[in-house]
């Protein structure tokens, strides 16, 4: 099973990129007050963390539009580069207001797949069907 998801259309993943975008922001914004106490000039400091930001926000921009593909077999989920086995997963709770899935796996890692998200609620059910006849 293949499916794809933009983090634009997912509330919960669009959450989480904005959160991620605020803290990287915050470091910005400490890293010029501590410029400015040091003594660098307010111009130079200022044009650095406008751009700075506006960096941030493109990427923020551009990761939130960009499609993701998930694949599952009876093998393994994908989500490049995070990989799952299913015989790792030992449940699962799905948040169908939220259209996400997420997995309770048995030895988490650092690249494994944890939460599995979709912009259609069809998408959603199909995987919960294929999750209920290979997860044990």
């Amino acid at each position: 099973m293949i499916w794809k998801f933009r983090a634009v259309n997912n509330r919960v993943a669009k959450k989480r990129y904005f959160l991620y975008s605020l803290a990287i922001i915050l470091l910005f914004v400490i890293g010029a007050i501590y410029r400015l106490e040091t003594g660098t000039r307010p111009g130079k400091v200022v044009i650095l963390l406008a751009f700075s930001i506006m960096l941030v926000f493109l990427y923020t921009v551009i990761a939130l539009g960009r499609e993701r593909y998930y694949s599952m077999d009876e093998n393994e989920i994908v989500y490049r580069p995070l990989k799952t086995k299913i015989s790792d997963v030992e449940g699962f709770e799905v948040d169908e207001e939220n259209r996400l899935i997420k997995l309770k796996l048995r030895k988490g890692g650092l690249f494994s797949v944890k939460t599995l998200y979709f912009d259609d609620i069809r998408d959603l059910r199909e995987a919960e069907m294929f999750l209920k006849r290979w997860v044990r």
